[in-house]
């Protein structure tokens, strides 16, 4: 059946979401928005009961104690995580998270014979996934494709991702993918998990998800409904899901969870006692004590961000009031995104040329929500094919009170394999001096290094998705256009009005005319940042690097009219 706009987001926008008002926001991969009720039940809380630190013994500490207690039971059902099988570890983001997994078998595997472990990675990973390589002493593997993945599980033994795994099959190690790309919205497989716990050979590999962008609107009794076909880890971003507050969570699949007590370091409130003095110092990890104490009392290092904690139980009560389950925000945001995508493939330039390429496996995906995310990843392209730098469109995205985020994304692997770079062009891109971020190189000999990434949420609108169709067309596309014969012969080069890049001579009708932000938007945003005067943005230097005829050019990679994508039933 087709996917459903819920229609009662525009009442909410006005009632719950006021602080909106000044602009069209659509960088929610990075962060959704959070609702007026949670800032205000938790604001109420605060005043009203006096909590103290959950490691002392008094009153507002046990107050705290059991806030920290229910909020975690809430936060697993939410997820659709049965707390019999599943513990949950409150951590500061899903990169922490990740970090905490990688660490705790970077020191396991030093008691194995080899002294290192084997790590697997997705191309589609993001940055913090990739960086658990790093404890591997070179022991890794990258899959490039699904079908990569799954051969493995099929034949692990005969895969070429095991030419450096030591002690075939029996050999530690730990398979890490995302359960959606943060870079395209592409969503992965959920099955490996479980075809992996299912083979023989792979029964010393583990699984860790990234499930940070997957949660922002998917729901996740998809990855946590069977135990038996869950990962043994999964990290989420909580305020990819509530806005605030600013928590992650490690989900932990309690089979599993007792390898991660084996880590070497400890933290004040996870152990039990500790020795310090003496030739043979040692402590007990709570980690270790079980049923005496529970898993994540062995993991949570410190005093816990217990306010954080009571300001996270508020949100999921309110998420669950406003927008009933996740489902829900599923298809709603699945109609918004596959409206968003045929807007942005029906706009062309007067000589056919499309106006955005659009980054994506699976471009029938778009509306079908165990396939894409709520995002679409592009750039734009000049009526001549040549790209304009996504450090200007997000700049004349963000003059105009539209919020985007552009570049690299954090996602490498994506980035460079949808971009068509081979290994040698990602060192020349280096040695020209770029990097990731606002201030790296968006053009290089004719080839973008990054994208604009626009991403929806549960408060997202049909009008924020139009605002922004219209934004590109007015903004790069020319609408008044009259072309003769005469101004074709008469035209040459010149470059944009607004942006560093070159474009190659192009008739004089058809080259880009980027004006200034004209949406109501702006002026909105000028008086909201009014209040932040003292707040100076150090200004972006925008860098294209010329294309040299010397250079073997890239190959062509003109994108195709991309068709409209209908309702999936």
């Amino acid at each position: 059946m087709p996917r459903q706009y819920n229609a009662d987001v525009e009442e909410l926008r006005q009632r719950e979401y006021p602080h909106m008002n000044n602009g069209i926001y659509l960088d929610h991969s990075g962060t959704t928005v959070y609702a007026k009720s949670v800032v205000d039940a938790f604001a109420h809380k605060m005043v009203s009961n006096l909590y103290g630190n959950p490691h002392s013994e008094n009153s507002p500490a046990k107050l705290s104690g059991d806030v920290v207690d229910r909020v975690r039971l809430k936060t697993l059902k939410f997820l659709g995580a049965n707390p019999d099988d599943f513990d949950l570890v409150f951590v500061a983001n899903a990169t922490a998270g990740i970090k905490l997994v990688g660490e705790c078998f970077r020191d396991l595997a030093e008691k194995t014979r080899e002294q290192k472990f084997w790590y697997g990675y997705h191309k589609d990973a993001h940055t913090s996934v990739v960086g658990v390589r790093e404890l591997t002493h070179g022991n890794h593997h990258c899959f490039e494709t699904d079908q990569e993945v799954e051969g493995w599980l099929r034949h692990p033994e005969a895969s070429r991702a095991n030419r450096h795994r030591p002690s075939a099959g029996c050999g530690l190690g730990l398979f890490a993918y995302p359960g959606q790309s943060n870079m395209t919205g592409r969503r992965l497989p959920l099955s490996w998990a479980g075809s992996m716990r299912h083979s023989r050979y792979l029964q010393n590999t583990y699984t860790l998800l990234d499930a940070a962008a997957l949660a922002m609107t998917a729901p996740m009794d998809t990855v946590f409904g069977d135990p038996d076909l869950a990962p043994d880890f999964a990290c989420i971003s909580l305020y990819k899901i509530f806005g605030f507050p600013d928590l992650g969570a490690l989900v932990v699949r309690r089979e599993s969870g007792h390898i991660l007590t084996l880590r070497r370091y400890f933290g004040g409130g996870t152990v039990t006692m500790v020795s310090t003095f003496g030739e043979e110092v040692w402590h007990r990890s709570k980690g270790l004590q079980a049923p005496t104490y529970k898993l994540h009392e062995g993991l949570e290092d410190g005093t816990l961000p217990f306010h954080s904690i009571l300001a996270l139980g508020e949100a999921v009560d309110v998420h669950r009031r406003l927008y009933d389950s996740m489902r829900a925000v599923s298809d709603h945001t699945s109609y918004l995104t596959a409206r968003l995508y045929r807007g942005m493939a029906s706009l062309c330039h007067a000589n056919g040329q499309p106006l955005c390429r659009v980054y994506n496996e699976d471009h029938g995906a778009f509306g079908d929500p165990a396939r894409q995310g709520s995002v679409v990843a592009f750039n734009v392209l000049g009526a001549d094919g040549q790209y304009v730098p996504y450090s200007d469109v997000e700049r004349l995205a963000n003059d105009a009170g539209v919020y985007v985020r552009s570049g690299g994304v954090c996602n490498p692997g994506g980035i460079f394999t949808m971009l068509g770079y081979e290994p040698w062009m990602t060192e020349r891109a280096l040695s020209a001096g770029h990097h990731c971020g606002s201030h790296g190189i968006s053009i290089i000999h004719r080839m973008p290094t990054g994208i604009v990434r626009v991403s929806l949420g549960a408060m997202s609108t049909k009008r924020d998705v139009d605002e922004f169709v219209g934004f590109l067309r007015t903004t790069f596309l020319k609408v008044d256009r009259k072309p003769s014969s005469s101004s074709l012969a008469a035209s040459s080069p010149q470059p944009s009005t607004t942006s560093t890049l070159r474009y190659s001579p192009v008739p004089e009708e058809d080259i880009l005319d980027l004006p200034p932000a004209s949406f109501h938007h702006a002026a909105a945003r000028k008086k909201s940042f009014a209040s932040f005067a003292d707040v100076l943005e150090p200004p972006r230097t925008h860098r294209a690097i010329p294309y040299h005829p010397a250079t073997p050019p890239p190959r062509q990679q003109f994108p195709m009219p991309l068709p409209e994508v209908p309702h999936v039933r």
